[in-house]
């Protein structure tokens, strides 16, 4: 083969490699870039979500605080009710 033929072959075989790899490369960046979109998408849903599951559970927490509230009176009212029998009880014995 004749030195020049020779030296078009490597020159075209090294254009080759080099279109490959450059193809390669942003192949590659694309597909890193379409991760990294992925991703803080991902993200904001997931912070979207959590905004949403703290509201709610903030709703619950007060109500929560609302129906403790209820039963602390109710609690109240049992053990005034309570101690009113005892009294009525002991008065009853007493009369005996």
């Amino acid at each position: 083969m004749e030195p020049k033929k020779a030296i078009r072959h490597l020159f075209l075989a090294f254009v080759i490699a080099l279109s490959w790899g450059v193809g390669y490369v942003q192949a590659q960046q694309s597909t890193y870039t379409e991760i990294w979109n992925n991703l803080n998408k991902t993200r904001d849903s997931l912070l979207d979500q959590r905004t949403h599951l703290q509201e709610r559970a903030d709703r619950i927490n007060e109500q929560i605080a609302e129906l403790q509230r209820q039963l602390d009176i109710v609690n109240n009212y049992l053990r005034d009710t309570d101690r009113n029998i005892r009294d009525v009880e002991d008065a009853l014995r007493r009369v005996r």
